[in-house]
């Protein structure tokens, strides 16, 4: 071998030269080699330990999240249970564990995390689980607590905290069925001592869901890094192997150009060689000689001109398949690698060397035989194109990849092996799992959305229309489905002003329409409306929210028909006050006058008479003033003959076209209620009894004593013992069991729009169950309806004033009259001096307090108006008092007897109109309690 090697000098020269050249180059790129993959080996190691670092840190603030929220639901159920257990103080455990409210109420979900529960906290067993099985189950079997409830002291039988504190490390489990919970107590506890904890459990495995997703976009981060970093150093080591290549062909070159120099026709050879090896098959060596090196040349021709006709050109196919992105390996029979190109070497991060020859399942997948899913052997099997969808763990994470096995054969046909291609579907596979996710996302929000969503093309035709819009408006999705939205309209003129404002501003937004319910019926809406447009600027359609605003529109005219309400309450106020003014000259004259005569006088009578009608006018005064009163609600014992006679009085003064029957049972006994209450609630019975009846008839009152209630509607759950009951009963058109069955539900109302709220009866209803009483309706078509009122009896007696006797008491002193009527001051100076009184006279406050500094010596009482301009009754009878403490002061009003209430000693209130004697007892009483009883002279 070394005499053949070195028999020449061309031979010898070349040699030289190759060694001179690659020998260096081979030593660098080995070096070079070593090097990568040893900084590959350590950006690699710090990238997994960043990778665990973080997603530790990750992991513990998840958790650390998660058990603030638990811990706080914890609390939240227990404090609702608690305020549940106040409100059902009287309810046993029993009762309590079979209410869907309180079930509800204390077994809530947290999130998608876990659930609460009810523990015993004496016998620390489980009395409330959504899992019936774990009931009666002690709670250290299945949880692990994470920490107490903070504010609470430790008891004895208290699990130790689990992660309770900073940042300690929480105690490891006690068992592998134990999930990690917590307990809080509950403040109030249930008849019989027994004392309750909330607890809540935590899913493991929910919250390791919560934290995967921040941990795959951290390990992508990662991976992304370590592979950019690979692909750089790839980089780098091409083209550093591309320059030592370019200095080794230089030295190749020189040697070449020594030894062309000594033997020419071979280095035409050799350059025609390397021409065809690299792929220039157009390449041909200039005038070749007739000698065997010619032939050669001229058979080398031949050669690459056969070879350009039937293949193309290596370059291009080597070019071509290196710059494919996807996996390409060319695999022979055993599937063993024949080639592959750079992507594959990169992915797998080997050179083609160490790769060639090797199973190809070895490669990919790190086992010694094929999976199962393996596309090659049906491939192979059935010679046609066999595709997979696979997940392969390459380097630090798993990527998805699009496997194609496709059949190569040789010249005759037979397969000999396959093509492998495999396309990473990574990025496309996260995109369609966002995309599907985020569709379902905006999905459950259109179907979910409180408000009625719907969708139409731009044929103005329903191609989308949520679950809400049955709710709204009775509507299922298919009954709208590729209907024209003017289905729904019920107001052509508003539809077409719509369809104007839209076209013009491309929105409508917070308008209020009609629209149409299934069942026929008119709806008021609020309707907002959007254009919807393509990327390209084409219209699609529009998308418009809708809702029902009924009870909005039923609340606001409620709203209106209070403050009418509260209007006509001041002006009934104002116009009592001013009519027993009147009726106070009116007594006080008669009164006078009836002091000049005798009795056997022939005016004597009439004058009776007259004081007669005014007291009846005065009681009338009082009936207006207490209906329309605002008041706290006031449960005593009440006479219910008394308070419906009061009442019916009342209506039938402004009813005359009805004719009001009584029946009043007789010894009735007294009902614990508020009096104000039930006068509404009968009032408002009444009214609907004279609207049923627009043409007149009579209304029927009764009322009844019953020792024992029985037949009465469950739901009232009336109290076993004595009630008393009121019936009201007209004889109007009726109603029908269906309306009946709707009667107290707010709104309701059969009447026509603008003649009722409907929130009479549902108001009576609230007051009647709040008074633990019952409504019992009787009604058919055409036969009048029936009311019957159920009160409880009261133990106790109502507070009946004797009828006092008021005598003529006579007087002396002087008394100071403060009225800014003129009329009504003459009036009052009048029958106080017929009493034996003297009289001061100031028509307002200002000019009292006046004389009271001028001559307070002398006056003994002030009878002071409440109602005056300028300095009201109630400022200067301040002022008064400040002036002398002592001062007896008599406040005349008439607005009612409430007016009186002052915090002052010494100070009585006398209703207008009052009669002579009244005034004179009132007058008497104040001087002998008051230090200036008797008169004083200067």
């Amino acid at each position: 071998m070394p005499i053949f090697l070195f028999n020449s000098f061309r031979r010898r020269l070349l040699a030289l030269g190759v060694l001179a050249g690659f020998v260096p180059l081979l030593t660098i790129l080995v070096g070079m080699g070593v090097f990568a993959v040893r900084l590959q080996l350590d950006l690699r190691q710090s990238l997994a330990d960043l990778q665990t670092r973080e997603s530790k840190r990750l992991q513990d603030q998840h958790f650390a999240l998660v058990q603030a929220l638990v811990r706080q639901k914890t609390l939240d159920v227990a404090q609702e249970v608690s305020r549940f257990l106040r409100r059902h103080e009287k309810k046993s455990w029993a009762d309590l564990k079979n209410l869907p409210e309180f079930r509800e109420t204390a077994l809530q979900p947290v999130g998608a995390l876990g659930e609460t529960f009810l523990v015993d906290a004496g016998t620390r067993a489980i009395i409330l689980h959504s899992q019936k099985g774990r009931e009666n189950l002690p709670v250290d079997r299945f949880f692990q607590f994470s920490s107490r409830i903070e504010g609470q002291k430790p008891e004895a039988t208290e699990p130790r905290p689990a992660g309770a504190g900073g940042g300690k490390k929480p105690r490891e489990s006690s068992g592998p069925d134990l999930l990690p919970g917590f307990l809080a107590p509950v403040p109030a506890r249930l008849p019989g001592g027994l004392r309750l904890m909330v607890g809540a459990w935590v899913d493991p495995g929910e919250v390791e869901q919560l934290v995967a997703p921040s941990r795959a976009v951290f390990k992508t981060a990662m991976n992304l890094s370590g592979a950019l970093l690979e692909v750089r150093l790839s980089q780098f080591r091409h083209h550093l192997v591309l320059f030592l290549l370019a200095i080794g062909l230089l030295g190749v070159g020189s040697a070449l150009a020594l030894a062309g120099k000594l033997t020419g026709e071979v280095a035409e050879l050799s350059r025609a060689a390397e021409a065809y090896n690299a792929g220039d098959l157009d390449y041909r060596v200039p005038g070749p000689a007739n000698d065997e090196l010619g032939r050669l040349a001229r058979t080398l021709h031949r050669m690459a001109a056969g070879l350009k006709e039937n293949t193309v050109s290596r370059t291009e196919w080597e070019n071509t398949f290196d710059a494919i992105p996807d996996l390409i390996m060319i695999l022979d029979a055993q599937q063993r690698v024949l080639r592959l190109n750079l992507a594959s070497c990169t992915v797998l991060a080997l050179t083609p060397e160490q790769a060639v020859g090797r199973f190809c399942y070895e490669l990919m997948h790190g086992a010694d035989h094929p999976p199962f899913f393996c596309p090659f052997e049906e491939s192979l099997r059935e010679g046609v194109q066999c595709q997979v969808e696979v997940n392969l763990e390459l380097g630090s994470r798993e990527r998805a990849f699009l496997v194609t096995a496709d059949p190569l054969r040789d010249q005759t046909g037979k397969i000999v092996g396959a093509v492998h291609v495999a396309r990473d579907i990574t990025i496309l596979k996260e995109a369609q799992k966002e995309l599907a996710q985020t569709s379902h996302f905006l999905s459950q929000v259109i179907t979910y959305a409180p408000l009625a969503v719907t969708a139409v093309n731009r044929h103005g035709r329903f191609t989308h229309v949520n679950p809400q819009c049955f709710i709204e408006y009775g509507y299922h999705p298919e009954d709208l489905l590729d209907q024209h939205f003017t289905v729904v309209y019920a107001d052509p003129e508003e539809m077409r002003q719509i369809l104007e404002d839209l076209r013009g501003q491309g929105e409508v937004l917070g308008r209020q329409v009609h629209l149409k319910h299934r069942q026929g019926r008119i709806v008021p809406s609020r309707v907002s409306i959007r254009k919807l447009w393509a990327e390209d600027g084409t219209l699609l359609g529009s998308v418009a929210i809708s809702n029902n605003i009924s009870e909005e529109i039923a609340y606001r005219d409620h709203l209106a028909q209070v403050q009418k309400l509260e209007a006509i309450a001041t002006l009934g106020g104002g116009l009592a006050h001013n009519f027993n003014n009147l009726l106070m000259v009116i007594m006080g004259l008669t009164d006078l006058m009836r002091t000049k005569i005798t009795p056997e006088h022939p005016f004597h009578g009439d004058l009776l008479e007259i004081e007669q009608q005014i007291r009846a006018g005065r009681e009338l005064t009082r009936n207006l003033l207490t209906f329309s009163r605002r008041h706290t609600v006031e449960r005593r014992p009440v006479d219910l003959n008394e308070l419906v006679t009061t009442t019916a009085d009342i209506f039938a003064r402004t009813r005359r076209e009805v004719v009001l029957l009584k029946d009043l049972a007789p010894d009735l006994p007294p009902v614990d209620a508020d009096p104000g209450q039930i006068q509404q609630v009968l009032m408002n019975l009444l009214i609907n009894a004279w609207q049923a009846m627009p043409h007149g008839g009579e209304i029927f009152i009764r009322t009844l004593w019953l020792p024992e209630v029985t037949g009465q509607d469950p739901a009232w759950d009336l109290k076993p013992g004595p009630h008393v009951a009121f019936c009201v009963q007209d004889q109007g058109e009726g109603m029908d069991g269906e309306t009946v069955r709707h009667l107290f539900e707010p709104f309701f109302t059969t009447k026509e729009p603008g003649q009722g709220t409907g929130l009479g009866l549902a108001t009576a209803y609230r007051i009647i169950r709040n008074h633990s009483g019952a409504i019992q309706v009787s009604s058919a078509r055409g036969e009048g309806s029936s009311f019957t009122i159920f009160l409880p009896v009261s133990e106790d007696l109502p507070r009946c004033e004797p009828a006092a006797t008021t005598p003529m008491v006579p007087g002396e002193g002087t008394v100071l009259v403060v009225d800014d009527e003129p009329i009504l001051r003459q009036v009052a100076g009048r029958m106080l001096q017929k009493l034996g009184y003297r009289v001061l006279e100031a028509d307002n406050g200002t000019n009292a307090l006046k004389l009271m500094e001028e001559r307070g010596r002398e006056i003994n009482l002030v009878l002071l108006d409440l109602v005056m301009p300028g300095l009201s009754g109630l400022q200067t009878l301040k002022r008064l008092k400040a002036m002398h403490p002592d001062l007896p002061i008599l406040i005349c009003s008439g607005c009612g007897e409430e007016g009186g209430d002052t915090p002052y000693q010494g100070v009585e209130f006398l209703p207008k109109p009052y009669p002579l004697e009244m005034l004179s007892q009132k007058l008497a009483a104040a001087l002998r309690r008051s230090a200036f009883a008797g008169p004083k002279h200067p």
